[in-house]
């Protein structure tokens, strides 16, 4: 499968002249990663897309805000704010705005090729790589990836104006930036897409699957009594091959039953991953005979985007994904946010604009650029995109961060897959100048994010464990402080099960480095993932194939489909939708009963090249699932009644 994404960033460029008026804003750090080969200038009358990240208004009211909209024991829990709201809460403030304005004017740069964006969050502008080398201080060059060979523009470093330094973020090209790519279990090349690894089965294996599950509930047989000591057929496969049965009695869902039209599960899906309308007929036909022939998402297609593909073109994140999520939430729908795009600065720009008419709307130059406010944001999106987090940019983390928040003001939960690599980057990249210190995922160090991991079905009536054929992403961010909402659970895990290996404590991507320092990896950082859910051999149909999928892009689509199934009885009481999930989830932990499946064996021994070696490219078996929460599974994995009941009384 494709698994979730990941990868690469960075660029840079030149030396910034020293300056009384100048400050430099932002330098790569090579220590830290020194993953790229500068090479060729940049012609100066190259034209560049250059843009300035404003200084964020009200983020710490922003953040307050969210968590008390989010804490199940306060008043306020899920009185979610409107688009408007959030828009005026994040805007820059006007003087600033001028500020930069006329900065940029006064380097030689016309009027009318600036452009504030509605949200007053970014300025575009239009001109050539010399006009803002001139105006930074800098120099462009063409930085080569030493993973993948791709190339990027950027620079060292970059200075600004002593009265700017703290109204802008940052600007882009600059020193660090993101190419996205999707998560894989198959041997990642670089930082490219791969294809998705489906294990096809034989036409004797399809029967015995076929064989086992017919009697099955998904086939309109009898749910299992687990009185009953004899599994029937369609259980004995689930150790081999996961099917919706399997899923459904291992996390107690029970048929979906009631739908709403406003409550549509949202897949995003990207760099030219696309489903196939033939193949989720084969899927539903094999192992969901209740769902009918043609049920297919609604189509939000994003900047040319198109869907769906023929099967011979069918790619297999995207199916996956549907094949995970339709099962449990049929008869509600979804809707694919299928985003043209194979790189960009900010990840989710596109998107954000396309579900937001207030991100971009009533600017003709925005409008003529991007989708602006076509579609509606869906109130639970599943998403398995993702790269390393880069140290070297805070800001630009932070800013991504953000905007999770703003959906989370907003009432949206966005559920995103932890990763396949274990500690690693999927290139088998480590921190460091011994290249042994643990490295994040950018998605999921944002504490606004849900983020899912994966675990292993031995027996359906067995305790599920970590993935053995690839490791679940998980860890501590180097740039995310650990929210308090996590602060018991993380405690508890680094006293009662400290995992062994020399830490540190910081933040912003100021990882200690020096000759004395022998951490490799930030104890204070944001842990994740937050919970986890199976991930491996999940049963698929692809290219007109049946076969086996897994990584933790199968986990996620399953834990945003419980959220949204647990979102329709929220809106038939009269409630409003989840929104951001983590504090409620955390404060499961604190109440009595059982609230997850615990998952207290494996570890993260596999991810990067060392991986046939026994052992983690960063050169040990990275973190091990241990009872409570833990950086392989979290806090476990769902038991869906135990989850609605909780979520339905708050």
């Amino acid at each position: 499968m494709k698994t979730t994404l990941l990868v690469a960033s960075l660029i840079a460029g030149a030396v910034a002249l020293p300056s009384e008026t100048h400050t430099v804003h932002q330098r790569r750090n090579l220590v830290l990663d020194p993953r790229f080969e500068r090479r060729s200038a940049v012609d100066a009358g190259s034209k560049i897309p250059f843009e300035i990240a404003l200084r964020q208004g009200n983020l710490q009211e922003a953040e307050d805000k969210l968590y008390d909209i989010a804490d199940p024991t306060s008043p306020n829990y899920g009185k979610h704010l409107s688009k408007e709201e959030v828009v005026k809460m994040f805007a820059a403030d006007d003087k600033d705005i001028d500020s930069v304005k006329k900065w940029l004017v006064s380097q030689g740069i016309p009027e009318k090729d600036i452009h504030v964006n509605p949200t007053k969050t970014w300025i575009t502008v239009d001109t050539t790589a010399g006009v803002v080398e001139r105006a930074l201080k800098t120099r462009y060059h063409i930085y080569r990836s030493n993973a993948s060979g791709q190339d990027h523009i950027g620079s060292e470093e970059y200075s600004l104006p002593n009265h700017l330094v703290d109204i802008v973020d940052f600007v882009r090209p600059g020193p660090a930036m993101t190419k996205v790519t999707v998560r894989a279990t198959g041997p990642a090349k670089g930082d490219q897409a791969i294809g998705e690894p489906v294990r096809k089965l034989s036409s004797d294996q399809v029967k015995s699957v076929q064989d086992a599950i017919k009697d099955g509930p998904g086939a309109g047989g009898n749910a299992h009594d687990a009185a009953n000591s004899t599994l029937p057929a369609y259980l004995q496969i689930c150790g081999k091959v996961v099917t919706p049965d399997c899923i459904a009695y291992l996390y107690k869902i029970p048929k979906a039953v009631g739908t709403n039209s406003t409550n549509r599960l949202g897949i995003y899906e990207s760099l030219g991953d696309v489903y196939s309308q033939e193949d989720l007929d084969l899927f539903y036909k094999t192992a969901a005979p209740y769902i009918p022939a043609g049920t297919g998402p609604t189509l939000d297609l994003i900047n040319g985007a198109t869907a769906p593909n023929s099967p011979s073109q069918a790619g297999g994140e995207s199916l996956l994904d549907f094949d995970m999520a339709y099962p449990i939430i049929y008869p509600q729908g979804t809707t694919l946010f299928q985003v043209a795009t194979d790189q960009y600065y900010n990840i989710f720009g596109d998107w954000l604009s396309a579900i937001d008419k207030d991100y971009c709307s009533q600017d003709p130059y925005w409008n003529n650029h991007k989708m602006c406010g076509t579609f509606e944001p869906t109130n639970v999106v599943s998403i398995s995109y993702g790269g390393p987090e880069d140290p070297t940019d805070p800001k630009g983390a932070h800013r991504q961060c953000n905007e999770f928040m703003k959906l989370g003001l907003m009432g949206i939960t966005t559920v995103v897959a932890s990763g396949d690599a274990g500690v690693t980057d999927r290139n088998g990249y480590c921190l460091g100048p011994h290249h042994d210190i643990f490295v994040a995922d950018d998605l999921c160090s944002c504490p606004y994010i849900t983020a899912v991991g994966s675990t292993l079905i031995h027996s359906i009536d067995q305790p599920e464990t970590a993935t053995e054929s690839f490791s679940s992403g998980g860890g501590f961010s180097n740039i995310f402080t650990r929210p308090k909402w996590q602060d018991d659970v993380v405690g508890n895990y680094l006293l009662r099960h400290n995992p062994g290996y020399f830490a540190y404590n910081t933040s912003e991507g100021n990882i200690p480095t020096g000759p004395d320092d022998r951490g490799i990896y930030n104890r204070g950082g944001r842990g994740f993932p937050d919970v986890s859910a199976v991930g491996d051999n999940g049963l698929v149909a692809v290219g007109g194939d049946l076969g086996l999928s897994g990584g933790t892009s199968m986990s996620a689509p399953i834990v945003a489909a419980i959220l949204n199934r647990i979102n329709e009885k929220r809106l038939s009481l009269g409630k409003g939708p989840i929104g951001f999930a983590n504090p409620a989830l955390y404060a499961m932990t604190k109440l009595r009963g059982t609230w997850f499946n615990d998952v207290t064996v494996g570890d993260q021994s596999l991810g990067g090249v060392a991986s046939d070696r026994g052992y983690s490219a960063c050169g040990n078996k990275g973190f091990s699932a241990v009872e409570g929460w833990d950086p392989v599974t979290g806090l476990g994995t769902p038991i869906y009644n135990q989850w609605e009941a909780y979520f339905l009384e708050i």
